[in-house]
């Protein structure tokens, strides 16, 4: 191939091909839903209707596919062509484009996603522009059918990253997974695209569990391949290759492991991670990056497979330890150890679990997580997760940062308590035993030996022990002692001043006593004075002092070895019970063997003090010298009680102590309580006194706090044993703590490695509650006294204050109150310690329980804040000290500001006390209440908190007394003006709510002093808290009704006066507040208000008050039966006699209770009218509520005894009855006195309502029966079917009505008679059809149906519609008399326009067609139909047209099939005479009888069914002969030919070829026979072939031989005539026979005896000059008819022949209409028809020349569609 041939190559390649039609036909094809040549069809337009729909349905899927639909689905996006786009707009546009398929990916198999890509296809070709991105996208369903429709439509040279498809393409066949793995590890160019696009959708956040699960099996795989294939070739190679890897897989696993939320990227990285460190050879600083990364990424949900991760990554590293990093990050993994316990069965975690050990190492000692650090080591230690060497690896680590740490640092105890720890299991003491013999010298100097197993050497037994110390001691001639003490200066290092001595020998002490030898020769020294430790106090000292000491272990152990030992060496003439505390402190030590040490020495002890006191030389060791100058203070043991107490004390206790440290305090604690609980032997009072002396003189003595604070707990303790020992010893030196400044607390607690905090609960628990000095020292802190600038101190003794004070003494209380409130109340000092004793004492006096006492102190200590004036005597002034407050002479207004203060603080400090308890506190608080006034003016303040404060208190005090039996002095000191004043003075709701609670409670208890001041109260409940929203206030309320208001009511009914008028204010002031009351608490607060005063009194009054305030309110109206609900059933009928009482006392002249309710003496004869009216409206109202009758329903139904509601209930009647003749001279309120009558009578049941119904008809007035009636007939529309009761009563009433309509009455009457007849009829006449009959008789005669009066004879015939539903055959002998008057009626309701006649007697027609339909005969059918056709043109209303519809219906259903054809055949000329309405709706009867017959039926009835329709044919002769004058235009005729034939139609669906093709020739004959010469007939015929042939298409193509000789007279006869073009006949031909050409698929019309028959006269249409016909219809005709012989060549030349003779016509519009036939034949048929080519184009030659520039026009555009078909130019043929 030349150069040239290469470049032309590729330009042909790459081009849009945007002028080769047949190219962009082939590209537009290409789909992924449709075949190729349906795609090629498609319009963009309708494409994107359903891609649109499939987009529209991913948006419900995921909201955030909604950004695409204002780009890429956009109405604009039909409209975008990417060729015509700038690069900048195309990249723009690839960027949306690849956003929406990564989103996509996930839910690419459902079918809304496919539509939403082929729109991506289609429009954007995606597949050509975007194909890697599309592939990638698809690749992971590779298997999928889904695949196969991409594959087809990729382009033949897909990129070079996918070119392993191309075998795949033709024909599209599914890759396998196998070539796809293949593919990424040998070309570089997919695996770095697959990479990319996995970033790319994760950093969109598009991923799914199927990509990612593909991307991570494929990747792994490949990853493994390519490690495989570089395992070969020369070293250098080898890396090489291994490097690119990492280049090409290392991003995309960055970015999947910064995907924390992402579990299935996590896990896919780690499996890659894994195949990467185990295949290929990487540095060590590769793995630790990837180490690192693992552990960033690692979330709960990924943690296994981040540690397995991690596992591996381990066992490739050299190194065991990790970076800092990764050791930083372990710390956070949450259940690290038993998550690696349960993965080291899978895989290998010993070297992770190694560098996790390592790490916690290095972490001991430094930053926060030391502890967290030690646990994590001693997991995986204690796990067994470490092999051997691992574990001796560990283990020198711990041994070398031992040596490395400085001695005495936190480091360096944390570590050996870790070795000490270590040593405990089995394995790891061996392993450290192994260690510390190679390295024995060098571990020895640092205090570390573990020579014998820790365990062992705590259970050494004594004689052990002693053995061991003897050994050491007497060999002196081993190793050297390398470390001796240093100079030591004092003579005892329990001396105050021994502190840096002792410092100094401890610290050269703890460096040899982990080693026997060592620390044998350190005690021998001659500094310590070994030698002399019976006469001086030294060696021993710094013996008891170390044990004491928090130091090592070892040291502590090796100090009371030495100390046992030595103990048994010395004389027996020495008593060591200074040794007694010491040890004694040391059995609380929290280290079992140092208990177990301790223990051992007691015992030696004990036999020495046995020993001793037998001596005469007996002696008590340091008795002089052991605390220096403080060595007085000791009280010492008398002779012979030392060996005794140990024995009896101490000894009994010492196993219970070695097991539990938390033993020895407690035990001696009760032995000194004397106690039951202590196993030591009872001791005698002189030895515990002693016991107590001995111990308490030491705890005064020591300079050791740890000793102190041990032995504190011993003497919490207050009796007689202790009480010298507390006051004398212990209190002085808790006192003497007390008193340190923090600087000097703080050092003596650090000097011992002690917390401030611990050491002051300490001192201050020695503090007991019955003990003067204890609370003295208390107060004293409380007061100030004790001066101190240590904040926790004095919450800590704040704390023992309040712990302590329900256990102290009254006077203790009264006093420590009394500091606390003047405390709480100090002023002047701004030190931050004041601020905190004044806040601890106001928070103690709010926490502590005060009593009476204590309170009733307060308050008479509060007018001692101000100066008094002279006056009488102290005692005097103490018991009227209340009644003088007020008189006080005060000097200022700070004095004032200072007496307010205490008294709110006494005043809320009574209020939290539960003030109900503290009853006698009543009178001073009534009298402080009284005091506020003067107070008040004072101050200038309204003092509102003050007034809450008392009468919060005075409330629950006086709902006490009222359970009390004696409280006449606490009656004499209620004022109950003084609660008026703060209701009707005070402008704070909280003052005045608690003063309505407070009388609440007065009026209850002493009524007589409230009820007088009543009416002020009800009146401010009304003003304002009926109208507050809040729960307290309604709390208010309802405590003041319940308890205020019965003592009124009680009060009124003593004294005989009326209730309502008593309580008026009360009612008139709730219901003047009703619009104002919350909604949710209106209900609730009536209710009550009623109840309270007794609803059958105050009910009806209350409804009444609210009416007459509200006539017009919505929220009354709904109010009030909600109300009555809430009370019994009964009640609502007392109500009602109750209003009406009021409403008759309102009518009356001489009125009583009304005028104090309604105010009527102020109103004027029209406003009482008025008023009296709107009672009674609201009160007929009210009767109509469902919920009120439900009320009185259930009043008759529950009571057992319905007399007494049936009297309430005449009573209602009767007083009704009697109002209305009061007012008979008003109009208006009589007929309201009507209405509720009627309303009342409604509310009766059923059988009542009856039995009340036949009393009061015998009533002349023909209201009253109407009203009756109605309510008769009202209950009968809502009497259940299941109410037997009530149904019986009614069917009784019938006869009655009977009687009432046969006599002679008011038209009202009568028509409520009949109303009510056709109700009960119509819901319970088939319960009693005899009785129905009756009254039908008389219904239909002359007294109802034949009445004068239109409203009757309508009601009349409704009632006999219902009759006739019930009495179904036995009302046949009503239809004569019945129907012709019916028919009669119609006729005059048609003339009238009376609709409402119209209506019901169509409603009675239909019934009895439905019901009898077999007596409704031609007799009655045809009358019947040619009043419909009446009716249908008629101007009456749609209700009309319903009804008349619904009587069609019930004809063709219910009428049989002869009948009703019949009867449709018979009436057709009235339909046609009455126009057009009435022929549509006739031609719908015959519609839907056909539809509602069976196929059988229809077959039975076919004869006058084809009779019926053949006239029909004739519609439009028959239209042309009607005599009306209402003219029916063309449109509307071709309507009811389209009906017409729908109903042909619908019978042809229901008959056989057998049946029907007689009627079909009879049909074409019949309309071949016609000799009209306009061819309506003919007309009709073509319009039923169109439908008939596109209907049933290819079924009924045979029929077209009966119709041909027609068809061709058709057209011949309108060439023949033009003037027939002007006609329909036209437009009904010729779709006729496009029906016919169209759905031939049996080659009817190719055969040339039909072709050639219907081919000649069809194209003579082209010569009729009528160009929209010949365009639209006639051409399309013709080409039908060729497409039809399409296979016939002959018929087509047949038919070019004609043509070719029609190019040469002598009119040109016969030219102009051939050569568009041409264009239409060369379109539809294509290369088919130019086959006769050659002989057109002579003819074409000619045309182009044609002298009409038209035809000249169409044939030139005619020769470009053959070219475009043929694909070749015409120019040199027509030469």
């Amino acid at each position: 191939m030349t150069s040239l041939q290469k470049q032309l190559a590729a330009i042909a390649a790459s081009t849009t091909h945007q002028l080769d039609l047949k190219a962009q036909k082939a590209a537009h094809g290409k789909s992924l839903l449709y075949e190729p040549k349906v795609a090629a069809s498609q319009s963009f337009e309708s494409l994107y209707v359903i891609c649109y729909e499939g987009y529209r349905d991913l948006c419900a899927l995921d909201q955030r596919f909604l950004p695409f639909a204002k780009t890429l689905f956009s109405e604009q996006s039909k409209n975008e062509d990417r060729t015509q786009m700038t690069k900048k707009e195309n990249e723009k546009l690839d960027q949306w484009l690849e956003s929406f398929m990564t989103l996509v990916g996930p839910r690419i198999l459902l079918k809304p996603a496919e539509k939403a890509l082929e729109w991506l296809v289609r429009r954007f070709r995606v597949h050509e522009y975007n194909t890697e991105c599309l592939v990638l996208t698809y690749l992971p369903y590779h298997a999928t059918p889904q695949f196969l429709s991409l594959l087809s439509i990729l382009p033949s040279n897909p990129p070079h990253a996918l070119r392993f498809l191309h075998p795949y393409l033709t024909p599209p066949t599914n890759p396998p997974r196998r070539t796809i793995v293949y593919t990424a590890a040998n070309t570089p160019n997919f695996f770095t695209s697959l990479q990319k696009y996995i970033v790319e959708v994760l950093r969109r956040g598009h991923e799914g569990p199927t990509l990612l699960s593909f991307w991570s099996g494929v990747t792994a795989q490949a990853v493994d391949a390519i490690l495989e294939q570089s395992q070969s070739g020369r070293r250098e190679v080898q890396e090489q290759r291994v490097e690119e890897v990492l280049l090409r897989v290392l991003p995309v696993l960055n970015e999947c492991l910064k995907m924390t939320n992402i579990p299935e990227a996590l896990m896919g990285s780690y499996m890659i991670i894994v195949i990467l460190v185990t295949k290929g050879n990487f540095p060590e600083k590769v793995l630790d990056s990837l180490l690192e990364a693992v552990i960033r990424s690692q979330t709960t949900e990924s943690m296994e497979g981040a540690l397995m991760c991690m596992s591996v990554i381990a066992e490739e590293r050299t190194t065991p330890r990790f970076p800092a990093a990764v050791t930083k990050r372990i710390f956070n993994l949450t259940n690290l150890v038993p998550t690696l316990q349960a993965l080291s069965g899978k895989y290998r975690v010993e070297r992770f679990a190694l560098g996790c050990a390592l790490g916690a190492l290095e972490m001991i000692g430094r930053g926060s997580r030391q502890d967290e650090s030690v646990a994590l080591f001693r997991g995986i230690v204690a796990a067994n997760l470490l092999d051997d060497s691992q574990l001796s690896l560990s283990c020198s680590v711990v041994l070398q940062l031992i040596k490395d740490s400085p001695p005495g640092s936190s480091q360096h105890g944390q570590l050996i308590e870790l070795a000490s720890k270590l040593s405990e299991s089995p394995r790891t003491r061996a392993t450290l035993q192994d260690l510390m013999r190679e390295r024995h010298v060098e571990f020895e100097s640092v205090g570390l030996s573990i020579d014998q197993p820790m365990e062992t050497t705590m259970d050494l037994d004594e004689e052990d022990d002693e053995e061991m110390l003897d050994a050491d001691m007497v060999d002196s001639g081993l190793d050297a002692v390398s470390i001796t003490p240093p100079k030591i200066t004092v003579t005892s290092f329990l001396d105050a001043k021994a502190s840096e001595d002792f410092r100094a020998t401890l610290a050269a002490f703890e460096q040899v006593a982990s080693t026997a030898k060592r620390a044998t020769g350190f005690l021998k020294s001659e500094e310590l004075g070994r030698n002399e430790a019976a006469k001086k106090p030294l060696f021993l000292s710094f013996l008891a002092r170390t044990w004491c000491t928090p130091t090592s272990n070892p040291s502590k152990l090796t100090a009371l070895r030495s100390a046992t030992v030595l103990i048994k060496e010395l004389n027996d003439a020495s008593d060591l019970q200074h040794l007694i505390p010491y040890l004694i402190c040391t059995l609380a030590d929290p280290v079992p063997a140092v208990r177990r040490a301790a223990a051992t020495c007691i015992g030696a002890l004990s036999e020495k003090a046995a020993a001793a006191e037998k001596n005469s030389k007996y002696g008590v060791w340091a008795a002089s010298s052991l605390y220096g100058k403080d060595s007085n203070k000791i009280t010492a043991l008398p002779k012979g009680q030392t060996s005794s107490l140990v024995s009896s004390v101490l000894t009994p206790i010492l196993e219970e102590s070695v097991l539990d440290p938390n033993f020895i305090i407690p035990s001696l604690r009760g032995l000194l309580e004397g106690s039951q609980t202590s196993k030591a032997e009872k001791v005698k009072s002189t030895a515990k006194n002693a016991l107590v002396s001995f111990l308490a003189s030491h705890v005064a003595a020591t300079p050791l706090l740890r000793v102190r604070l041990c032995l504190l707990p011993v003497f919490a303790v207050v009796n007689k044993t202790t009480s010298s020992a507390r006051a004398n010893n212990i209190l002085p030196v808790v006192r003497t703590w007390c008193s340190l400044n923090a600087q000097g607390a703080a050092l003596a607690t650090k000097a011992e490695d002690l917390d401030v905090l611990d050491a002051d609960k300490g001192h201050i628990a020695s503090i007991m509650a019955r003990e003067a000095d204890s609370v003295e020292l208390l107060k004293d802190f409380v007061s100030g006294s004790l001066n101190t600038d240590r904040a926790n101190l004095l919450d800590v003794a704040f704390d023992r204050l309040a712990a302590l004070w329900p256990n102290m003494k009254i006077d203790s209380r009264v006093a420590l109150g009394q500091a606390l409130l003047d405390a709480a109340l100090k002023e002047g000092s701004t030190s931050v310690i004041d601020e905190t004793r004044r806040a601890r004492s106001l928070e103690t006096l709010r926490t502590i329980k005060l009593d009476t006492t204590v309170l009733l102190d307060f308050i008479e200590s509060v007018p001692a804040a101000v100066q008094m004036p002279e006056g009488p005597p102290a005692k005097k002034r103490r018991r009227t000290s209340r009644n003088e407050m007020a008189r006080l002479d005060v000097q200022s207004a700070d004095d004032v500001t200072r007496l307010v203060r205490k008294l709110t603080l006494v005043l809320e400090l009574i209020e939290g006390s539960n003030p109900g308890e503290h009853t006698e506190l009543f009178k001073n608080i009534f009298s402080i209440l009284g005091d506020l006034q003067h107070l008040q003016q004072q101050t200038g303040s309204d003092l509102v908190y003050l007034h809450s404060l008392i009468l919060g208190s005075l409330t629950p005090m006086v709902n006490q007394l009222k359970t009390m039996s004696d409280t006449a002095d606490q009656q004499a000191a209620v004022r109950a003006d003084l609660l008026i004043d703060c209701i009707r003075h005070s402008e704070s709701p909280q003052v005045q709510n608690a003063a309505l609670l407070l009388i609440a409670g007065l009026a209850s208890w002493v009524p007589e002093l409230v009820l007088h001041n009543l009416m002020p109260i009800f009146t401010f409940i009304g003003a304002t808290l009926l109208k507050q929203n809040d729960d307290y206030s309604a709390h208010v309320v309802d405590q003041t009704i319940s308890r205020v208001v019965p003592q009124l009511a009680s009060s009124l009914r003593s004294k005989h006066k009326n209730l309502l008028t008593g309580v008026a204010d009360l009612l008139l002031s709730f219901t003047a507040a009703f619009e104002h009351i919350p909604q949710h608490r209106k209900l609730k607060l009536f209710s009550e208000l009623a109840r309270t005063l007794g609803p059958q009194d105050s009910l009806s009054a209350i409804i009444a008050l609210l009416v007459d305030m509200y006539p017009t309110s919505p929220a009354t109206k709904k109010f009030i039966p909600e109300l009555l609900l809430k009370f019994e059933p009964a009640m609502t009928l007392e109500a009602f006699r109750g209003y009406l009482s009021l409403v008759v006392d309102a009518a009356s002249p001489k009125r009583t209770v009304s005028d104090t309710l309604f105010g009527l003496r102020e109103k004027q004869p029209a406003q009482v009218e008025n008023t009296v009216n709107t009672l009674l409206s609201s009160l007929a109202d009210l009767a109509t509520n469902k919920s009120v009758q439900g009320l009185v329903n259930k009043a008759f139904r529950k009571s057992r005894d319905s007399t007494k509601p049936r009297a309430i209930f005449a009573d209602i009647v009767e007083t009704t009855i009697r109002l209305s003749k009061t007012v008979a001279n008003s109009k208006r309120t009589y007929e309201t006195c009507s209405r509720v009558l009627a309303k009342c009578l409604d509310l009766l049941p059923t059988a009542d309502l009856v039995r009340t119904a036949e009393l009061l008809l015998a009533n002349p007035d023909h209201q009253v029966a109407i009203a009756v009636i109605k309510s008769v007939e009202i209950r009968a529309g809502h009497v259940v079917t299941n109410d037997q009761q009530s149904v019986d009563c009614l069917l009784s009433f019938l006869p009655r009505l009977d009687t009432l309509l046969q006599q002679p009455a008011e038209v009202d009457v009568k028509a409520i008679v009949v109303s009510c007849i056709d109700r009960i009829v119509e819901r319970f006449g088939k319960k009693d059809v005899a009785a129905v009959g009756a009254v039908a008789r008389t219904v239909s005669g002359k007294q109802s149906l034949l009445s004068s009066d239109d409203r009757v004879r309508i009601l009349s015939l409704l009632c006999l519609t219902s009759m006739v539903d019930v009495l179904r055959d036995e009302a046949i002998s009503l239809l004569p008399t019945v129907l012709p008057t019916a028919f009669n009626y119609l006729k005059e309701s048609i003339s009238s326009d009376n609709n409402g006649l119209h209506n019901a007697v169509f409603s009675l027609l239909s019934d009895v067609v439905e019901r009898l339909a077999f007596v409704f005969t031609r007799e009655y059918m045809v009358p019947a139909l040619e009043l419909a056709h009446r009716s249908a043109v008629s101007d009456m209303d749609e209700a009309c047209d319903e009804s008349r519809e619904q009587f069609y219906q019930v004809v063709a259903t219910h009428i049989g099939a002869q009948e009703a054809f019949a009867a449709i055949k018979e009436t057709w000329p009235s339909a046609i005479e009455n126009g057009y309405e009435a022929a549509v709706e006739h031609l719908q009867l015959l519609a839907a009888t056909i539809d509602h017959q069976t196929k059988v039926k229809l077959i039975k009835t076919s004869s006058s069914l084809f009779g019926l329709f053949s006239d029909l044919f004739n519609v439009r002769r028959a239209i042309r002969s009607r005599k009306s004058d209402n003219s029916i235009d063309e449109d509307e005729i071709g309507e009811l030919e389209t009906s017409l034939v729908d109903s042909v139609i619908a019978m042809t669906l229901k008959l056989n070829d057998a049946t029907f093709r007689p009627f079909f020739v009879q049909l074409v004959d019949s309309a071949s026979a016609d000799e009209d010469e306009e061819l309506g007939r003919s007309i009709t015929l073509c319009k039923f072939l169109a439908t008939f042939f596109d209907k049933l298409k290819s079924i009924v193509t045979s029929y077209s031989s009966y119709t041909l000789d027609h068809l061709v007279y058709l057209l011949q006869h309108l060439v023949s005539h033009p003037a027939s073009l002007t006609t329909t006949l036209p437009t009904s031909l010729f779709p006729a026979l496009l029906a016919t050409f169209a759905h031939d698929q049996d080659s009817f019309w190719q055969a040339p005896s039909h072709y050639t028959t219907i081919l000649f006269p069809l194209l003579a249409t082209l010569t009729l000059n009528a160009p929209t016909l010949i365009t639209t219809h006639i051409i399309p005709t013709i080409v039908e008819l060729a497409a039809a012989s399409s296979s016939s060549l002959d018929n087509h030349r047949n038919m070019n022949s004609i043509l070719l003779k029609y190019m040469r016509a002598e009119e040109a519009h016969t030219r102009l209409s051939t050569v568009l036939l041409e264009q239409a034949l060369t379109k539809r048929l294509g290369e088919e028809w130019l086959a006769l080519l050659p002989e057109m184009l002579p003819f074409i030659s000619e045309l182009r020349e044609d002298d009409e520039e038209s035809v000249e026009r169409e044939t030139q555009r005619w020769i470009g569609m053959v070219e475009e078909v043929l694909g070749e130019d015409l120019e040199g043929m027509l030469q």
